[in-house]
This record gives structure tokens, C-alpha cells and sequence, in this order.
């Protein structure tokens, strides 16, 4: 407990006390008392806001009698099928619209108090666009959901509470964006009003994207999942067009991957010349107006990256821009995945961060990480003390039951009696050579067995493991990644770096 409060004070003081100086923003757009908003959570604070707003008759809900209506499943962003590839000297570009649902809040007045209006019901004109309805039958009918939307309508006789909102706060952050540039270009600019600036226009950026997602939370007050449905449908019509307009003349863009509201394109003519990236920085520049003039929103162009990786699957990439001072962005891998050791963890990392920086050398380089890797392990094992926490070889997993609810022969509830641990708590494990303490049901037919202590270290489980989590990496990359585990793993075979290629079988 002591430990923890500790804790808590170290982060409340984190970069000048950040933490509390937001908490202080929030607590001016929740129009509530800062001690009271730092005891409390998001969906109070939205509700506090829209009840001010409703007593001072800004707003009513005189005509929506159906306000809050209790959580059913509906649809999130778009997600297109991403590309399956790794893109060398290739120009991959991220555009993000910004501030998608908060934009699409207010460009069609969603909100509790205006949606479905009786006032406005007769009124053909103001009904919800039919491609969003469409959007939201179509998940309905993916997720095999016995419901159907006919037609929803927004009120155009008053603005609703929550573009009300979002409009302050928007128009806000703006304004302290522009004060904080200002003072950046002056001759002698003061840290502490920069600071400042930063602090208000993050709180007002995290606060107004909080608002969207408590429509969908059956414990808020003003709850209504039509309110959210009609955002993430728009939403999804939105970004389903941006990806017709890229893919379409004058463009041509090929989308390599997209979600919600980011989208990955690659330019087609290829840039490996000057006039070529100058060209295709043209093109994006030219489909972001066309976004705003045709679709309604603002897309920024967020990052250029030159090599990338992706994997096929939803948000998981490794990309880099080719400028030496960024580091490569890494995202979805499951190698960095906080219950694997640390060990894992940082040469994984290490790893796919050569693969983007230096493509050209990968098939010496690789091979060469992946031994240095191995014998750092063995140098670790050496001098482990069996009676101490080894972090660098532990694995870890916070438990999300009580431990009466797991199964009996579960490694999680073995792990929890062992370590006097329940849920929420974090519980360790070594992998081990014997069954010391804890085996695992999953995988006893092949021995593979766990210890609370470092001892009896499985040292070649804890190598094919990295190798397994860098299999996708390798293979996309182009290893032949059976090779290359023979060859780290069993020594005496033959030490040549041209069985790492795809295709070029083992010499016998």
C-alpha cells in the first residue's frame, strides 16, 4: 500500500505535475469543482456539463422523450483488408482525419437531445443520410444482429448539447494552439506560457474525444446508442469514400491499410527520385482538399514512411520515415506484449528496427542480432541467483478473475495460490526444464513446465520463443526462417548466410 502511494505521487508529479494541471482543464469543460473531478470519471463530468446545460434552457429534452437509451451492440470504424507486404524505398503515406467524430457530432448536430426528434419527425429533409443507414444494416447483418434501422432523423430547429460542447472546446484548442505557435517564434519565447498552452489545448483534445464513447456506456446518464451508432456509421462512410477517392484517377493510390480514421496509401509511380516525391506530395496535398471540399472533413498528412513492414492483419505495422533522428513507429506486434520477458521484448524490438533501418544488409545483420541475442541469454542464466527475481527472464500476467473462478489445473489459479495473489494482482513465471512448481495443462503432452523461481531454465524455450515471434517479420522480410532456426539452434550445421534466403534449400 505504501508502495503504492508512492507511485501515485510520482505520477502527480511527472512533468511538472501534467497530470493535475489536465485535471484542472477537465474540471473548467466539466464545469465542476476540481476537487470533485479528480474523484470522479469522464461520464460524470459529461454529465454535469449536459445537465448545466439543460437547466440554463441552452437545450432541451422536451422533444426526445427517448434521450437515453440503454446500450445495444453496434458497429465501430472501418477497417479495410490490409496489405500483406515489405515496402523498401516505397513512399507510404498517413493520413489521419482529424478529429473525425468530434466533426461528425457536429457537422449533423448528433447529440441525446436532438436525435429522433418528435418536432422534427414529419420532416423529410432532415433525415439521416440513407448510405449511413445502410452502413449500419450492413453490420448488423455481418454480425448476424436481428435488427434494423427504416430511418433516423436530426433535429434542425436547435443545436444539441454535445456540438455545443465540442464546438467550445474545438474552438478552444485552436486558440491555444495558434498563442502556443506565437510564442515558439518569438525572439525570446517563455517555457512556462508554452507549457501552459500545451497543457490546455491536450486537456481540450482529450476531453472532447472522450464524449463519443459514453453514448455507448450503459452506465452513463445520458446513454443512447443510436447517438453512437449514427457516428461510427458516418464515420464509416466517410472513410470507405476516402479510400474510393484514393484508389480512383487522379489519384490512384493503392490503400495498403485503414481504420477508423487512418488510412496508409502507397503512391503507384514510385518515388525513388526527387521530382517524383515532390510530385506525390502534390497528390496528397490535392486529395486532402478534395476530402474537405467533397467529403466534409480535414485530413492531415501525419507521416511519410519509407520502409515498412505490415503484416496483414489489423494495425500492425513497423514503418520508418528514413530520417535518422525518428525512430521507427511500431505498432500491434505481439512480440512487445508486456506479459513476455524483457529479454524478448527488447531484442524483438532491436530486430525488426534493423529490418526498417537497413534492408540491404538484413540477410548478415539478422542472423548475427538473433546469436548476440541467444548468447546474451546465456551470459543472463549464468548468473542468475535462483532465490531473486530475474526481470529480464520473467513472464508476468495481471489476473482478471478471482482466483476461486479459475479452473483448478489452470497455470493462472496455481499461480495465484503460490504467489498469495487475486485478481487485479500481477503473478510470474520462469519457463523451467522440470515441472518445479506449476505445469502448464496447455502444453504438458510436450513437458513444457513453469517455476515462480529462476531456476531450471528452459534456455531453448526461451529462444524458439523470440524466434517464434519474429517469425512473421522474418517471413515477410524474405528469410526462410526454417533455415535460419536450424542453423542458430543446432550449431553443427552449415554456417552459410545463403540458407537464409526463401527458396534455397539446406545443404545436407
Amino acid at each position: 500500500m505504501r508502495r503504492d502511494s508512492e507511485l501515485t505521487m510520482l505520477l502527480a508529479q511527472h512533468n511538472n505535475c501534467l497530470a493535475l494541471r489536465t485535471m484542472k482543464v477537465f474540471a473548467g469543460y466539466a464545469k465542476m469543482d476540481y476537487y470533485l473531478v479528480c474523484h470522479t470519471d469522464i461520464a460524470n463530468w459529461y454529465a454535469n456539463r449536459y445537465r448545466e446545460i439543460l437547466e440554463s434552457g441552452e437545450c432541451t429534452i422536451s422533444y426526445t422523450p427517448n434521450y437515453r437509451l440503454d446500450k445495444q451492440v453496434i458497429g465501430g470504424g472501418h477497417h479495410s483488408h490490409p496489405v500483406k507486404g515489405f515496402f523498401v524505398g516505397t513512399k507510404i503515406y498517413e493520413l489521419d482525419v482529424k478529429g473525425q467524430y468530434p466533426s461528425i457530432a457536429i457537422n449533423n448536430n448528433f447529440s441525446f437531445d436532438t436525435l429522433n426528434c418528435t418536432c422534427c419527425k414529419y420532416n423529410e429533409s432532415v433525415g439521416v443520410r440513407q448510405e449511413t443507414i445502410d452502413a449500419i444494416n450492413e453490420y448488423l447483418q455481418e454480425i448476424n444482429i436481428d435488427r434494423r434501422v427504416d430511418r433516423y432523423w436530426v433535429c434542425r430547429r436547435r443545436k444539441g448539447a454535445y456540438p455545443r460542447v465540442l464546438e467550445q472546446i474545438l474552438q478552444d484548442r485552436d486558440e491555444h494552439l495558434i498563442l502556443k505557435k506565437k510564442e515558439e517564434h518569438k525572439a525570446n519565447p517563455d517555457p512556462t506560457l508554452i507549457e501552459e498552452y500545451q497543457t490546455q489545448q491536450i486537456g481540450a483534445k482529450l476531453f472532447a474525444n472522450a464524449g463519443y464513447g459514453l453514448f455507448a456506456n450503459e452506465y452513463f446518464e445520458f446513454a443512447n446508442y443510436q447517438v453512437a451508432e449514427c457516428i461510427t456509421a458516418e464515420g464509416r462512410r466517410i472513410h470507405k469514400q476516402m479510400e474510393l477517392m484514393a484508389q480512383s484517377k487522379p489519384y490512384n493510390f493503392e490503400v495498403v491499410f485503414g481504420f477508423t480514421d487512418s488510412t496508409f496509401f502507397k503512391d503507384t509511380a514510385g518515388l525513388a527520385k526527387d521530382h517524383a516525391v515532390v510530385a506525390g506530395l502534390k497528390k496528397v496535398d490535392d486529395f486532402i482538399q478534395d476530402c474537405k471540399t467533397k467529403l466534409g472533413v480535414t485530413v492531415e498528412l501525419k507521416t511519410v514512411f519509407t520502409n515498412s513492414i505490415f503484416y496483414g492483419k489489423k494495425n500492425r505495422f513497423v514503418a520508418w520515415t528514413g530520417n535518422d533522428n525518428d525512430e521507427p513507429v511500431i505498432k500491434g506486434l505481439d512480440g512487445l506484449k508486456n506479459p513476455y520477458p524483457l529479454w524478448v521484448r527488447k531484442w524483438f524490438e532491436r530486430i525488426v528496427v534493423e529490418l526498417v533501418r537497413h534492408p540491404e544488409t538484413r540477410y548478415e545483420v539478422i542472423p548475427r542480432l538473433i546469436k548476440e541475442a541467444f548468447d546474451a541469454l546465456d551470459v543472463i542464466t549464468s548468473q542468475i541467483d535462483p532465490e531473486r527475481e530475474c526481470t529480464l527472464l520473467k513472464f508476468s500476467q495481471r489476473l482478471n478473475k478471482y482466483r476461486h473462478e479459475y479452473n483448478e489445473h489452470t497455470r493462472q489459479r496455481r499461480l495465484a495460490q503460490l504467489l498469495d495473489k487475486d485478481k487485479g494482482d500481477l503473478v510470474h513465471w520462469y519457463e523451467t526444464h522440470e515441472d518445479v512448481y506449476v505445469e502448464s495443462k496447455r502444453c504438458r503432452k510436450g513437458g513444457k513446465t513453469y517455476s515462480v523461481k529462476p531456476e531450471n531454465l528452459n534456455l531453448y524455450g526461451y529462444k524458439k520463443l523470440l524466434l517464434r515471434k519474429l517469425k512473421d517479420s522474418l517471413e515477410i522480410t524474405g528469410f526462410n526462417t526454417a533455415a535460419l532456426e536450424q542453423e542458430l539452434l543446432e550449431p553443427n550445421t552449415n554456417n552459410d548466410m545463403a540458407m537464409f534466403l526463401p527458396g534455397v534449400e539446406l545443404q545436407k
